[in-house]
């Protein structure tokens, strides 16, 4: 047995708040490594945890999982002494200070940089970016093993290392999103349920699926569950609700949901039949491995997605939904109808989705590479 350290970059579940990508990444992985034998401590910066909580209590903690600031994290490390500290982004990095010996497994999650170019104006941006560059090349430069979710991102991951200079002489490992596996059970018959969540983002521009799903919803056929916000830590200013959903939100079809605890989202996608989650492209999005179509997809609920994404792939190696162009009304249109009025192809498609999620989701085969990774830095 090892004792594992892993460093969150956003609130978890079970802390009585809604989770973001980079916590139910943290946890994921933690859920994973503990069932590979690993003794597994969750850390969250208590600042994120502090601006997530806005209640007068302390913030829940769930088993294993402590609260304290970034610098406690590291002097945590440094008399713990952990075999191996797993770091999901490089937020935390320079705050951690030295580790000393520690291993330390870079989770190279989500291409931050690329991110900026939607989150920041120009001003702001080349500041951001240079601070942001020089800490990835720090925390590549003292990594032990990297570890990335999808093989689109490795070819980006690797122009990193190299730029570090470590091109050759740090291992990596494609961990995709660990998440539990559970089926869904929707209505049998009635009106399908379809779910839109996730975090507003300023790339959250939907496409034509605004416009198909109307006649669906306007004969009743289709129940439309719309769960979106934005995140406590976002830099963006002013109205991020895109105008579609204001208009979508007026109809007596549609559901609108407050933020839900990741227990409670969970429930509520058992009993839909589809995830909607279609949007433009752009530079972030093609390297994505798209959690919320990921939770869905775990959750046994087949998505109508996108084929640029990494989950798109995975989608159509498993016939786990419909791929579709943002743009192609009609090919929205005709998917919404083979949804609506073929069960066994929606049986199907659920088939698929509950494959993936146990050859590709199931917290002990998604950390199996991690797991090998740490045994050969033992």
């Amino acid at each position: 047995m090892t004792e594992i350290l892993v460093v969150a970059n956003d609130v978890v579940p079970g802390m009585g708040v809604p989770v973001a990508a980079p916590g139910l990444r943290a946890w994921g992985i933690a859920q994973g490594l503990r069932r590979h034998g690993h003794r597994v401590t969750v850390a969250v910066d208590s600042d994120s945890a502090g601006r997530a909580w806005p209640g007068p209590l302390p913030i829940p903690r769930p088993h294993g999982t402590l609260v304290m600031s970034a610098q406690a994290i590291g002097d945590l490390v440094r008399t713990r002494r952990p075999d191996a500290v797993v770091l999901t982004n490089s937020n935390h990095f320079s705050a951690l200070g030295g580790v000393g010996e520690t291993a330390l497994i870079y989770d190279f999650f989500a291409p931050k940089l690329l991110e900026l170019a939607e989150h920041l104006p120009p001003e702001q941006r080349r500041t951001a970016e240079e601070g942001l560059t020089r800490r990835k090349l720090a925390a590549l430069a003292r990594s032990s093993g990297v570890i990335v979710n999808g093989e689109k991102k490795v070819a980006y991951v690797d122009e990193w290392i190299a730029r570090a200079g470590r091109a050759g002489d740090l291992p990596t490992a494609q961990v995709p999103m660990a998440l539990d596996v559970t089926p869904a059970h929707p209505a049998e018959d009635g009106p399908l349920h379809a779910v839109v969540s996730g975090y507003l983002q300023p790339w959250s521009r939907p496409g034509a699926w605004t416009t198909a799903v109307r006649p669906f919803l306007d004969d009743g056929s289709l129940v439309l569950h719309l769960l979106v916000g934005t995140h406590w830590g976002s830099r963006r200013t002013g109205d991020v609700f895109p105008a579609e959903f204001t208009t979508l939100a007026e109809h007596p079809n549609v559901v609108r949901h407050g933020l839900l605890e990741y227990a409670d989202f969970r429930r509520m996608l058992a009993g839909c039949h589809l995830s909607i989650d279609v949007f433009e492209a752009n530079p972030e999005r093609e390297l994505a491995m798209v959690t919320r179509s990921m939770v869905a997809l775990a959750a046994g609920v087949p998505v109508l997605h996108v084929p640029f994404t990494e989950t798109g792939a995975l989608v159509e190696r498993y016939d786990a939904g419909w791929l579709v162009d943002d743009g192609d009304l009609d090919g929205i249109t005709a998917a919404l109808q083979e949804a609506v009025k073929d069960r066994q192809a929606l049986a199907d498609r659920r088939a698929g989705a509950e494959r993936m999620g146990a050859e590709v989701m199931d917290p002990v085969v998604a950390t199996r590479p991690l797991h090998e990774l740490l045994e050969r830095l033992r």
